[in-house]
């Protein structure tokens, strides 16, 4: 990482209160804390290089206070990025702090860094777990990575996201969507279309091939959602 974080010191790009627009938890009010960098670099993402700042343990805190006190009461934090789990240091004890006063903690995840999640694994109240085909992303493949991942985060209310484009290789979708059949079987699947120059939900053609996808991932597994990204239709932030 160019800024390692320490258990008191880590660098957020933002804070923020709006509505969660990705997922099951769609809608409702979180409180969003962004870290800054990530490990992987999917050719979508809109949040690379987005500059952070580095913020210390206490006052982050306090802000988060001040924050559920105007704009709350918040059903979550929500820990995004970049990826939250790079921060692992400085995540725990925050996540602790959060535990010990009432709020609950949603991970936002790459669902790569199984090793990290093990650790906080017992903080988490709900994982937002992303499954990232490489037709998609332009990275890697991390079935082996994911599979190891959800293992663990079933153990905590889960969902499992793609966010596809009409580059998906289906074969490989299908693959990915077999290591959710036996690995968390009862774990909400959830089908995201992507945006680029514009949104996804706009592109008659993908969504299609999304309700293709769907009937196929049906096939595997029992809970199979499309759910285009909320906030961007609301326009807001």
């Amino acid at each position: 990482m160019k800024y390692p974080p320490s258990a008191e010191r880590a660098r957020l790009s933002e804070v923020f209160s709006s509505l969660q627009g990705e997922g099951i938890h769609a809608g409702e009010r979180h409180l969003f804390v962004r870290f800054e960098e990530c490990h992987i670099h999917c050719r979508y993402c809109d949040e690379l290089g987005k500059p952070g700042e580095e913020r210390n343990l206490d006052a982050l805190l306090a802000e988060i206070a001040e924050l559920e006190k105007r704009e709350g009461p918040h059903r979550f934090v929500s820990f995004t990025g970049g990826e939250p789990l790079l921060y692992l240091k400085f995540l725990k004890p925050l996540m602790q702090r959060l535990r010990e006063r009432g709020m609950k903690n949603y991970l936002e995840t790459d669902g790569i860094l199984w090793p990290a999640l093990e650790q906080v694994i017992d903080l988490c109240d709900c994982i937002s777990m992303d499954m990232k085909p490489s037709s998609v992303t332009g990275e890697k493949n991390f079935e082996a990575e994911h599979e190891k991942f959800l293992q663990i985060a079933r153990r905590r209310e889960t969902y499992v996201k793609f966010v596809l484009s009409k580059d998906i290789d289906i074969p490989e979708f299908e693959r990915l969507v077999a290591v959710v059949k036996r690995t968390a079987p009862e774990v909400p699947v959830v089908l995201q279309p992507l945006s680029s120059e514009r949104e996804g939900h706009e592109d008659d053609q993908l969504m299609k091939l999304l309700g293709e996808l769907q009937t196929l991932a049906l096939q595997q597994v029992q809970d199979v959602r499309i759910i285009p990204r909320l906030h961007r239709i609301l326009k807001i932030r």
